[in-house]
């Protein structure tokens, strides 16, 4: 790819760093994008925007344009309930099953030390802090079914004995290796339902 002008070596670069997409889907969308201009201008405008307007929620972690995100400033969900994912597809797939009505708390990722992910780089600190100050009755541990997953939730467990609250984990419905993101509503609805203390 020698050849190519640098601007769209440079895009395959880019398109290549997004997880799932590998250097020939990158040249492929790439390629496929400088054919429409228009689509160029305006993925160009929405990525703009983005860059200047994103934000994180300071209570949950959750994508947000300013302040609280929408669930956490929402007085109609249950202040009292936590529930803890690894990131924000996570909420997106718990929140499609309309049997959550909680709050949530994105740890940002999942204990894994070949990664370089302990637990001093989650926002697992930030979880402890919030069950001190508010008046939390139930916290629900969403994480995938993998072996980062597993040892998240045994050292979550383990902190959270420290707290009066109730701690509980999905139910075994989704099975082990998969991500809650790519889990069927069905399921992921019957593993909220069925969830059970730690």
């Amino acid at each position: 790819m020698q050849y190519l002008p640098d601007f769209i070596r440079k895009l395959i670069d880019e398109f290549d760093k997004l997880p799932g997409i590998g250097p020939k889907t990158s040249a492929k969308l790439v390629f496929d994008l400088l054919h429409r201009k228009e689509d160029i201008r305006e993925l160009s405008q929405a990525l703009d925007k983005a860059y200047k307007n994103i934000h994180f929620c300071p209570q949950c972690f959750d994508l947000s344009n300013d302040g609280l995100c929408n669930i956490c400033k929402n007085p109609q969900r249950d202040q009292t309930v936590i529930c803890v994912v690894a990131g924000n597809q996570d909420v997106d797939a718990i929140e499609k099953t309309n049997e959550f009505n909680g709050i949530y708390h994105l740890l940002n990722g999942l204990i894994s030390p070949l990664e370089g992910l302990t637990p001093d780089k989650l926002k697992i600190k930030e979880l402890a802090d919030r069950l001190a100050k508010n008046n939390i009755r139930e916290v629900i541990i969403a994480l995938d079914q993998s072996l980062e997953g597993e040892a998240t939730t045994l050292y979550l467990s383990k902190l959270l004995k420290n707290h009066s609250v109730k701690v509980s984990q999905l139910a075994r419905g989704i099975p082990m290796g998969a991500n809650i993101e790519y889990t069927d509503q069905a399921t992921l609805s019957s593993a909220l339902q069925n969830r059970k203390e730690l």
